[in-house]
């Protein structure tokens, strides 16, 4: 489970057959309707052999081996996004000011599952994860106002160790997680003012 950052989705100028690098799907033909393009890629599918790398494709030795598939075309090209685990979304939500209660006005997160289960079944092992359903939308000069706001505020982050839970690694995360992720959003929100677009995580 993760959230999101990236530029609200906008009305698309047409589809693409795409291996999924970004360069191979500004530079292949566009298709008016999207059932067009998936049809073309399930063709470019069915057909025997291995297929050559796209124009573009950044990893020519990878991506033959997988399916094309159809993609919408953004109006602004390739849109930058910023994707954070469930775990650490919490603090970077709060460090822009997001509050967690689903009862607040401008919630960021709409639920939060705390704690774990009341009843375990016999033999089973319980992990605790944080689950956060989080969403929003703020025009890039607002939201980059927050990210410097909490770039001005918020600590060193001293990272956390990873731990083992049964035989299960949690990840940590290395020193100044925070900041270097609050730094990521503010390239995004600059982006987003650039081309005229809000800011929206999911």
């Amino acid at each position: 489970m993760s959230v999101t950052f990236t530029a609200d989705q906008q009305p698309a100028v047409g589809s693409a057959v795409t291996c999924g690098c970004p360069r191979a799907t500004l530079l292949a033909p566009r298709f008016g309707a999207y059932l067009d393009a998936d049809d073309a890629a399930a063709r470019a599918n069915a057909a025997p052999g291995v297929r050559r790398p796209l124009p573009g494709c950044e990893l020519p030795d990878v991506c033959p081996e997988y399916p094309l598939y159809a993609e919408e075309v953004d109006p602004d090209g390739e849109v930058p996004f910023v994707n954070i685990s469930s775990i650490n979304a919490i603090g970077v939500l709060e460090a822009l000011g997001f509050p967690l209660a689903p009862d607040a006005e401008d919630a960021g997160c709409d639920a939060l599952e705390r704690g774990l289960p009341l009843e375990v079944p016999k033999n089973a092992v319980v992990i605790p994860v944080a689950m956060v359903d989080a969403y929003g939308q703020l025009p890039a000069e607002d939201f980059r106002a927050r990210v410097l706001t909490a770039l001005g505020l918020a600590p060193q982050d001293p990272g956390l160790p990873d731990f083992e839970l049964g035989r299960t690694l949690i990840g940590g995360r290395l020193a100044g997680y925070l900041q270097r992720r609050l730094r990521d959003l503010y390239v995004l929100a600059d982006w987003c003012a650039a081309h005229g677009r809000d800011v929206a995580w999911h």
